[in-house]
């Protein structure tokens, strides 16, 4: 197996699932803020210039919250750690400053420690965990010294303050527990979902996530180039050297063709020589990619004692100026491909110059 892909697409899952709770984390922060202000309503009167401070607080803890969710959609690899002590910094400030503007009324807030210690610990890690356990001893320190009413009820955040050490304490080692099994549970899946997704030869991707890929992006209903690739020759560098060499060959093929390609743009290993490339350049642009990977993949190469010429065809083929069914792009690509490979010095042949010399006819 390919350790760089699988930690790839491991990378691609923790992301997923950093999202999902990113958004989890945005839904709990806005009904915090709801009920918060349903408490504002109630208190209105008695908050005089505080009012407006509350709701800048709360105001700003939302909207950090939905910051965070849309950057983390478009920068996912973007200081992921930093990202989330933050996040659970700015939860506790928010729900320390409300506690003591509301005063009573914010007793009814105090449980909400409890939340945030315990979604810190079990979505994101026991790191997280006892950084917000910290967090809040020193929020409750600060309600102590800066609130009078709270001083006048230092009982009250004391029962709370030991509420909220003792729950997640007492769920600690279930909780080191879960996160063993969910991270041993986690690689596993990984592992098999790599192992289904992936050719374990080259690491890239293998038929079935480009058939995946393919039936998500016609979705989306805009312009792309299907690239059907074919080596040169393969059969009888196989036959002459062995498949071991052939399978170094495919190898260095695989890196040739990921050296040549953004990171926008899909490779796949179709099986045996084929493989296939799904780009979004614009049309005017592909000519210019094609002599690219041309210019890097085609060449000679050394496998032990042997230099052996690596040389392929490739088809393209254009949605939707082809056509728009991922069955007809395919075997257009693929059309397109076998003509190159009849072609002398010829690497590359569009679908569309066979449709026009069809058409003069």
């Amino acid at each position: 197996m390919n350790r760089e892909g699988v930690q790839m697409y491991v990378d691609k899952s923790n992301y997923k699932r950093e999202k999902k709770q990113a958004l989890a984390h945005l839904l709990i922060v806005a009904f915090v803020t709801l009920v918060t202000f349903l408490f504002i309503g109630i208190a209105g009167k008695q908050l005089g210039k505080h009012f407006f401070l509350l709701k800048l607080v709360l105001g700003g803890s939302s909207l950090f919250s939905l910051t965070y969710y849309i950057f983390i959609n478009r920068y996912p690899t973007v200081l992921s750690t930093i990202r989330k002590f933050i996040l659970i910094f700015l939860d506790i400030v928010a729900l320390t400053l409300s506690i003591i503007i509301l005063k009573e009324q914010g007793l009814f807030l105090l449980p909400f420690y409890i939340l945030i210690v315990m979604e810190s610990g079990v979505n994101f890690g026991l790191g997280y965990f006892y950084f917000s356990m910290s967090l809040s001893a020193v929020s409750w320190v600060l309600l102590l010294s800066y609130s009078e009413y709270w001083k006048m009820h230092s009982d009250t955040v004391a029962i709370f303050a030991i509420t909220t050490f003792l729950i997640p304490l007492v769920y600690l080692r279930k909780m080191m527990h879960l996160h063993e099994k969910q991270e041993l549970l986690h690689e596993t899946l990984m592992h098999s979902d790599y192992d289904a997704n992936y050719d374990t030869l080259t690491g890239l991707a293998n038929r079935k996530y480009y058939d995946a890929y393919m039936k998500e992006l016609l979705k989306e209903k805009a312009f792309f180039a299907l690239l059907f690739i074919d080596l040169n020759k393969f059969k009888a560098i196989n036959d002459t050297y062995g498949h071991d060499i052939g399978d170094e060959v495919l190898i260095e093929v695989a890196k040739r063709l990921t050296l040549s390609i953004a990171e926008e743009d899909m490779l796949a290993r179709l099986g045996g020589d084929e493989f296939v490339i799904i780009t979004k350049r614009k049309k005017v642009f592909l000519d210019k990619f094609l002599e690219k990977l041309e210019h890097l993949t085609i060449g000679d190469h050394q496998v032990e004692d042997v230099t052996v010429r690596i040389e392929l065809s490739i088809g393209v083929s254009l949605y939707p100026d082809d056509s728009k069914s991922e069955t007809f792009l395919r075997k257009y690509a693929d059309e397109a491909m076998y003509i190159a490979k009849k072609e002398p010095n010829k690497y590359h042949v569009f679908y569309e110059e066979i449709k026009s010399s069809e058409d003069s006819f």
